[in-house]
């Protein structure tokens, strides 16, 4: 099975590293939160834990302690080790947010979706010389091939990989020509 949500590397990249092209000094801080991420509290690592695509609440997190899942080594105090096993049970499990759901449905990992709309963001910023939001809703998502099985001779060989890439929505593309913020 693929993984579906980020791994901890993924996450740093795709969700808290600046933008290329930024200032040093926003590349040390990244640094510098990401060496103080843990530990983290139950609030804090379920809130993590979703922005790596898991559908997960401090209560899910309580729940797979008192099971036994997970056994953090202080009370409300997840380490690294005990967040990346929190995510392993989640992604056995499958449960995912509802973009990586979609994501799912694609045949792509979460990070196939977040990566090319973050490239798409900053390469339209560089284009139009403003901020565009790494937001789905001001791009065009494009799948290729479409979803769909190989056959071959009338028997399935597998699902074809989803690559995914973004174009700026025509609305948002002729705010930026007038010179507008998006």
């Amino acid at each position: 099975m693929t993984r579906i949500g980020l791994t901890l590397d993924e996450h740093f990249d795709l969700r808290v590293k600046p933008r290329t092209g930024a200032d040093a000094a926003f590349h040390e801080a990244a640094q510098e939160e990401r060496d103080r991420l843990f530990p983290m509290t139950t609030a804090a690592a379920s809130n993590h834990l979703r922005s790596r695509g898991y559908d997960c609440r401090p209560a899910l997190l309580d729940a797979l302690v008192e099971q036994e899942v997970v056994t953090p080594s202080r009370p409300d105090a997840w380490t690294q080790a005990d967040v990346d096993a929190a995510a392993e049970h989640f992604e056995e499990c499958q449960i995912f947010v509802p973009y990586a759901v979609m994501c799912q449905a694609l045949g792509c990992r979460y990070a196939d979706f977040l990566r090319p709309l973050r490239e798409a963001a900053e390469r339209e910023s560089a284009k139009y010389g403003c901020s565009v939001p790494a937001d789905d809703q001001c791009f065009v998502m494009h799948r290729v091939p479409p979803r769909g099985v190989t056959a071959k001779d009338g028997e399935l060989v597998g699902i074809t990989p989803a690559a995914i890439s973004f174009t700026l929505c025509d609305d948002i593309r002729e705010k930026l020509e007038r010179g507008e913020g998006v």
